[in-house]
């Protein structure tokens, strides 16, 4: 009984590995969402929050020559604030 155990666990082991392979080769990781809107407009990264938003729905502020976009204003000022 105890090897029976002993080859499941195995067996879940392997397949696990096996499923993280094959999602690393296909590149399909649980990463960011697509880069463009159903519409095909760019998204874009709110650094202070992460969040995705459509270029043209965002805020945006440039700091130090940077252009940075925002989902909403409080992100923004919490950014151009340092908090």
């Amino acid at each position: 009984m105890i090897r029976l155990l002993q080859l499941a666990l195995l067996f879940y082991i392997g397949f696990t590995l096996f499923k993280m392979l094959v999602r690393k080769l296909s590149g399909k990781s649980g990463g960011p969402p697509q880069a463009r809107t159903r519409d095909g407009e760019e998204m874009v990264r709110d650094p202070q929050c992460g969040t995705f938003v459509p270029r043209s729905n965002a805020l945006n502020a440039t700091v130090r020559g940077e252009r940075h976009y925002f989902c909403s204003a409080a992100c923004r000022d919490a950014f151009l604030n340092g908090k």
